[in-house]
Formats: structure tokens, C-alpha cells, sequence
């Protein structure tokens, strides 16, 4: 059974100072940061409540929109602090944890039949993807990582990481980027992940421990990039399933009504078979869950809702965001005007192009990652028709070169 939010909330301040007490081993950190955050500014409560009572109430006025909209994409900058110099990971591995978010999150993992037949109907994609960003906040082509020495061996899970001036590197705009640092931890801990809300403006975003960042050269049970999926379900506001504390048997909850309510955190475990607590079936191979990499496999229907409620609310800037364009977005002041109709589109984009006199501007049509999908030429005035029926929803972006002049409009596809 389900409890009150506020009930919920109330007993993780009833025990956050037990939680601070604790020596027990966690695989990720969020429970105790929080507590932190909670203990130093009681004001952060108030913006809790506030937020859960928006989440409710955007997720009870938006369900037939979340059956109904496309793919969004992300901006991400990832920011390696480096001691030693296994821990300067490189761009394969960090390109591999991009390609499993965007798996794990769209529900393209390939070990979704780990689910078991209870939970089936309950596996979500949640329409999010996620790209190296482009664009720095200056507006200057980048390829999204950036690169850190620090004299500090275990920087990770410190505030210093999120500050240049304290051996780590500071924030891109938290607005409109999700950033990512990777760094060496002390500890078992292997990821923390920001509540919306919760963190300072210039530490807002996720830290992940290096050999846990992607599929490549990361170390077993969590070799597979889950870490960071874990993290990106808080950052998104998804709570542990077992609530906002540890140990607090089955009297927390994590606000969502299809993740039956477990007392179980699974650490360290891979279970097999089924597995109780509460009274109920628990649903350990859930992200948000602290199994190892390879029993973790999904997000439910009820954690998307949530995750989308923070897009259009406390997150709703990184849907603004030009983080993703690999060019400036500044069209040329003279010479051309481009108009977009529809958008959204659905089953034909029209591009209107008014030249100030002929000249020659090349057309390409890119996803979010840069993949080409339509290229043209135009020379005159004239009203261009893309056909984009086959095209998945999601964010796409016209690309439009007229001699050394770039510029860039974004194109939304629904179906």
C-alpha cells in the first residue's frame, strides 16, 4: 500500500540523523547527502513539499500527454577530474555510458526479459535521450567533456569537485546542461545524483566513480553504466524505492503507485527468482534499486510521469537548451530568412527560404547526435517539403550553410 507523500517525507526527517550515523556501505550516496542538505537548511523542506504537490498535480492534469509526445534530448557536458591517470578516462568509454542512457531509458536494453511477467506491463520508455553537447555556454563548438587535473586522489563526492578554484571544474550552465563529473571516490560509494531543487546552482547535476562510468575498462558488478542511470533517476526526482532513507523497514514509500513498496535496498546482490518484502512482490530489477549492473532493467510508467512532471517544471530549461547544436544558432544578418511550418510536424515539414538576392544555401537535416537524414540545395526563393513521416519522434535539427555562414533551427517530429 501506498502512504501519503507528507507522511513519507515526515519520517525521513524522523530518522535523517540515524542515516548521518551510519557506517553501512551504499552504492549510491544520495540518502546522506540529502540528510546533509536537509540538516544545514530546513528551508529545503517547504521546497520539497512544494515540489511534490506541483508533481502530483502536473502528473493528474497530464496523462494523456504522456502517451503523446516526442523523444526529448538533453545536453550533456562531462567533466573528467583526473589524479592518477587511469581515472582520465577516455572519449569511447564516456561515448559508451551516452549509449547506454539512451538505451535504458528508451527501454532498448537487451536485458528487458529479466522483467518478470508481474511487471511487464509496467516497463516504460521514457522518451528522454542524451547527447554530448555541442555548444559550451559561450556559444563555442565543443565535443561536451572537458578534462581536469586535481591534487585531490578521491575528490569525488566532495563539493570541491563542482569547483575549479578547489581542484575540480566548475558548472556549465546547470540550467540548461546536465552535467556529469567523473571522478575517484573514498569509499564504496560509486554515484550521487541531485534532487531538483536540492543542490547549489554550481553543483547541480551527477558525480559517478570513473571505473563505474560506462562499459569500458569499468569494473564488475558495475561494469554496465547503471550507475549513472541510477543517478539520472534522481536527478529526474525518482526517489529509492524504499524511500527517502535507508533502513526504515516498510514504512516509506517513493511516491510511485506501480513500484510496490520493499524494504530491500538488494546491495551487492544479483537475486534470482522471486523476491518478497512488505508483503509484497518486490521489483528488484528496478533502476532505482542498488542491485548490481546486471539485474538492473527498468523504469516504470509511474517513474516516467514523475521524471516528466521535473521536465516541465524544476528541469523545464533543458527542453530550451541549443546545447545539443554542434554550430551557433545565430542565423546571418543579412542575405537569407528561413521559416519552419509546421512545428512540431508530424507527417511533412515546409521551409520557406527568402533570399535577399540568388545565391546558394545547402540544407541537411540532422538528429541529435548528428546523423544525416535529408540534404538539399537551394538557390532562389522558393517553399521546400521534407517528408518526415518515417522519421521517430524526437528532436531533430535543420542545419543551413550559405557559403562560410552556419546556422541552425531546431525541428520537433510528434506522431
Amino acid at each position: 500500500m501506498k502512504k501519503p507523500v507528507l507522511l513519507s517525507i515526515l519520517l525521513f526527517f524522523s530518522i535523517f540523523s540515524t542515516t548521518l550515523s551510519q557506517s553501512a556501505k551504499f552504492r549510491c550516496g544520495v540518502d546522506r547527502q540529502r540528510a546533509l542538505f536537509y540538516k544545514a537548511n530546513p528551508k529545503l523542506f517547504q521546497k520539497r513539499m512544494e515540489l511534490e504537490d506541483f508533481t502530483r498535480q502536473w502528473i493528474r492534469e497530464n496523462q494523456n500527454f504522456l502517451s503523446q509526445r516526442a523523444v526529448l534530448t538533453i545536453p550533456v557536458v562531462v567533466h573528467v577530474v583526473w589524479h592518477e591517470v587511469a581515472e582520465n578516462i577516455s572519449e569511447e568509454q564516456i561515448n559508451s555510458q551516452i549509449e547506454v542512457l539512451n538505451q535504458d531509458l528508451r527501454a532498448l536494453n537487451t536485458n528487458l526479459d529479466i522483467v518478470p511477467p508481474q511487471f511487464q506491463a509496467f516497463i516504460a520508455d521514457v522518451e528522454i535521450e542524451f547527447c554530448l553537447a555541442g555548444v559550451d555556454p559561450q556559444g563555442n563548438p565543443t565535443n561536451g567533456i572537458t578534462r581536469t587535473f586535481t591534487e585531490n586522489p578521491a575528490i569525488g563526492g566532495s563539493s570541491s569537485i563542482h569547483f575549479t578554484n578547489m581542484g575540480g571544474h566548475d558548472a556549465w550552465d546547470t540550467e540548461h546542461y546536465l552535467n556529469i563529473w567523473v571522478a575517484n571516490f573514498s569509499g564504496a560509494v560509486n554515484g550521487l545524483g541531485a534532487f531538483p531543487g536540492e543542490a547549489p546552482p554550481g553543483e547541480d547535476g551527477i558525480v559517478v566513480k570513473y571505473n563505474t562510468f560506462g562499459t569500458i575498462n569499468t569494473v564488475p558488478p558495475y561494469h554496465l553504466g547503471r550507475t549513472t542511470t541510477h543517478e539520472i533517476g534522481h536527478y529526474f526526482n525518482l526517489e529509492h524505492l524504499w524511500g527517502p532513507s535507508i533502513n526504515s523497514g516498510c514504512d516509506e514509500d517513493d511516491f510511485v503507485n506501480d513500484t510496490p513498496v520493499t524494504s530491500e535496498t538488494y546491495l551487492n546482490q544479483c537475486p534470482s527468482g522471486e523476491q518478497f518484502s512488505c508483503g509484497t512482490l518486490d521489483m528488484f530489477m528496478n533502476y532505482m534499486t542498488f542491485t548490481d549492473d546486471a539485474c538492473m532493467a527498468l523504469f516504470t510508467l509511474g517513474q516516467k510521469a514523475r521524471m516528466m512532471a521535473a521536465l516541465n517544471g524544476p528541469r523545464a530549461a533543458l527542453l530550451a537548451s541549443s546545447g545539443c547544436v554542434l554550430v551557433s544558432t545565430k542565423e546571418p544578418e543579412t542575405g537569407v530568412k528561413v521559416k519552419l511550418f509546421p512545428n512540431p510536424a508530424t507527417s511533412v515539414l515546409y521551409v520557406e527560404i527568402n533570399f535577399e538576392k540568388p545565391d546558394s544555401l545547402k540544407i541537411e537535416l540532422l538528429n541529435a547526435i548528428g546523423q544525416s537524414f535529408y540534404t538539399t540545395h537551394a538557390s532562389q526563393n522558393s517553399i521546400i517539403s521534407i517528408n518526415t513521416a518515417a522519421l521517430s519522434p524526437g528532436i531533430y535539427f535543420l542545419k543551413f550553410e550559405k557559403r562560410e555562414q552556419v546556422f541552425i533551427k531546431k525541428v520537433i517530429i510528434v506522431k
